[in-house]
């Protein structure tokens, strides 16, 4: 067997099936922790990431200005069971195990190390199978901003960087059935091959001997009668083999006939060399990743209704930097060092706005309910046309205006709250609208609880109502758990925020440093 006849594709398995959603914000980490739902409670410094008019709230209040920096992460394993990472392990241990083995001919080698060879063979084709649908996806992004508030309105500069990424393998079903054949050609050969040729060389070897033997009688010149009866005991013994041979000879031809209707384009038997041409292999990667980089200004102001009511609104106008990278490829001509390469990314720039109101509906401020519209100009990326191949099919990357609702509760020493997108944030699509990344549909609730004057204690849940992408995640994986904690020293204040799946195949956090006063 040729090791490349089970290797070459083996690169196909860092690319997998998406999982993790695409989602249309940062988060902060403060609010990470409270399952995601800052729409209406969030602190003022986060107006940029969920809703302008947290801005408006603190306008006439003793918030005066706020420096932020905060950063998240999160990683999805697309396998249902989370277990990619253990998956890639084994089939790098046996890749390594079978490039330590001899490269022995069949005909020569030791059985069992021959034998060792293609279990080995049989055990990567088995874990490659098992990587369809296998792999991580990332989402990684930071933001900083400062912000000041005033008596009658609120201003407040952002920036912004965010980044998907991704991949698919389609490990086609024909490339497994082939890379078993080869697998199965090598354990023929060995087994019913080497045995045919392993008696033909013992028959030829008692031949020569037998021949060497009537050799000395002949030639002896003093010939007595055992000698004679040796004789014939060894003319005898020739003609058993010959016979022997004769039967060997048949099975060789029924085995041959067979292989060659079994193997025949596979397996050359005038030359006994495999047949292996990676360009018939169909499996296929693809890569892509979407960067995301704003700069972005709010103002917000709040007026007293007549009722009790408070009402908040803002707006923020930013001008983004939009990048989508495709890099496709056939198993035969991938090449990781293509991934980051200049002639697969396309990029546009363009301005948009969010807009945002918040609704106190007590003189107390203890409930609000507020919505938010983010990206009320949209834009599209398209794959770089230049850069696909004959047969390879363009994806589109939409920015759509996104709706969000919310609610909260102030009880003082806890808070609540709850928010629900309305709208799916898409990921990039194919023509058909089938998606290459999940999109996201959020419905979010957490609680807040002071625990001390300087510490809160936070927890909440989220879960993903957008439509899945093929079958690599279960319904639990749709849902988040979070935890966070924020330590408060004054006018300086630390968050810390983490999510993850109950099977823990898509975990994720943040962190975020603040100055207040």
């Amino acid at each position: 067997m040729k090791k490349s006849a089970v290797s070459l594709a083996i690169t196909l398995g860092l690319f997998s099936t998406s999982a993790l959603a695409v989602d249309s914000f940062i988060q902060s980490a403060r609010n990470l922790g409270s399952g995601g739902a800052g729409l209406t409670y969030a602190h003022w410094s986060s107006a940029a990431n969920y809703n302008p008019a947290l801005l408006g709230t603190a306008v006439g209040t003793d918030n005066d200005f706020f420096l932020v920096l905060n950063g998240t992460g999160r990683v999805a394993d697309t396998k249902d069971d989370g277990d990619s990472l253990d998956l890639f392990e084994s089939l790098e241990d046996e890749v390594n195990n079978f490039e330590d083995l001899d490269d022995s001919d069949l005909l020569e080698g030791d059985p069992q190390n021959l034998q060792n060879t293609i279990n080995t063979a049989n055990r990567i084709v088995n874990d490659f199978e098992q990587l369809d649908g296998a792999g991580l996806q990332g989402s990684f992004g930071v933001n900083l901003g400062f912000g000041m508030a005033f008596e009658r309105v609120a201003v407040s500069f952002n920036a912004m960087a965010k980044f998907d990424v991704g991949g698919t393998g389609d490990i086609s079903s024909s490339d497994i059935n082939l890379l078993r054949r080869y697998t199965g050609l090598g354990q023929t050969l060995l087994s019913d091959v080497r045995p045919l040729y392993d008696e033909a060389t013992r028959l030829e070897a008692r031949y020569d001997q037998l021949q060497s033997d009537l050799e000395q009688l002949e030639n002896s010149g003093t010939a007595t009668q055992d000698d004679i009866d040796e004789a014939q005991r060894i003319a005898d013994q020739a003609e058993v083999d010959f016979n022997a041979a004769e039967v060997l000879a048949e099975d060789a031809k029924v085995l041959q006939t067979t292989i060659q209707n079994d193997y025949g384009d596979i397996f050359d038997q005038d030359t006994q060399t495999i047949v292996f041409d990676e360009d018939t292999l169909e499996s296929k990667a693809r890569f892509a990743a979407i960067g995301w980089a704003e700069a972005g200004v709010t103002l917000a102001s709040n007026w007293q209704l007549d009722s009790e009511k408070k009402l908040s609104v803002g707006a923020t106008v930013k001008t983004v930097r939009l990048e989508f990278f495709d890099y496709q490829s056939a198993s035969s001509d991938f090449d990781e060092d293509d991934i980051d390469g200049d002639e697969y990314r396309s990029s546009k720039d363009f301005v948009t706005a969010d807009l945002g109101a918040i609704l106190s509906m007590d003189s107390m401020d203890k409930w609000r309910i507020g919505v938010t519209v983010k990206n009320i100009v949209g834009e599209d990326i398209e794959s770089r046309q230049e850069s696909l191949k004959v047969g390879q099919e363009s994806l589109i990357y939409e920015v759509d205006t996104q709706v969000r609702i919310g609610t909260s509760y102030n009880h003082g020493w806890i808070r609540l709250a709850a928010d629900l997108d309305l709208t799916e944030s898409k990921g990039p699509q194919f023509a058909n609208g089938e998606q290459f990344f999940r999109g996201s549909q959020y419905g979010s609730v957490g609680a807040v609880i002071n625990a001390y004057d300087f510490l809160e204690l936070r927890a909440g849940y989220r879960h993903n109502f957008a439509d899945k992408v093929g079958n690599s995640t279960t319904d639990e994986s749709d849902g988040l758990i979070t935890v966070g904690a924020g330590v408060y020293l004054g006018g300086v204040q630390f968050d810390l925020g983490l999510q993850a799946s109950p099977e823990l195949d898509d975990v994720g956090g943040g962190l975020q440093a603040m100055i207040t006063w």
